[in-house]
């Protein structure tokens, strides 16, 4: 089973809409007020999140019970047998890496460049609320795909405890 719930899924995906939406319509407000506002729901947001994050259950024995290996040793000098060999560089992780910039980098273009087509035909088309019309329209994309991400982790998690 998933350590993440469906309703975990939504509710971080809805937490992280909100965010987003506010951040948005808070465009339209003076300064002092935008920058209040978009504090006050980072604040919200992340004390939100704080509380209501899966805890990690305590391990066996007794909480706080330190564990000494065999052969101590300081963390400054972490024991490495001498003939040990040089870590091979992994081509496929600096692959993997550079893509997954790639696609973020991508991913905050893209959503710049649809922001801004859908406040200028917003305007365009004569809506008395631009900037809060187009907080709910990247509120609701922002919903399903942090949602769809959501799922995606839980799955991944629930793939990877089972095997």
């Amino acid at each position: 089973m998933a350590s993440v719930s469906y309703g975990r899924a939504a509710a971080v995906a809805a937490l992280q809409a909100a965010l987003s939406s506010t951040w948005i319509a808070a465009r339209e407000l003076p300064p002092a007020k935008r920058r209040l506002a978009r504090l006050g729901t980072t604040a919200a947001v992340a004390a939100i999140g704080y509380v209501t994050s899966p805890k990690e259950p305590e391990p066996d024995g007794e909480p706080g019970e330190l564990v000494v290996a065999d052969r101590p040793f300081p963390v400054s000098e972490p024991p490495v047998p001498e003939d040990a060999p040089e870590p091979a560089f992994d081509k496929r992780k600096a692959v993997v890496g550079l893509a997954m910039i790639g696609l973020t980098v991508a991913a905050v273009v893209g959503r710049r460049t649809v922001e801004k087509r859908w406040l200028a035909r917003l305007t365009r088309n004569g809506h008395p609320h631009p900037t809060r019309a187009l907080a709910v329209r990247i509120g609701v994309i922002e919903f399903a795909g942090q949602f769809a991400l959501q799922v995606a982790e839980a799955r991944r998690t629930a793939t990877r405890s089972d095997g």
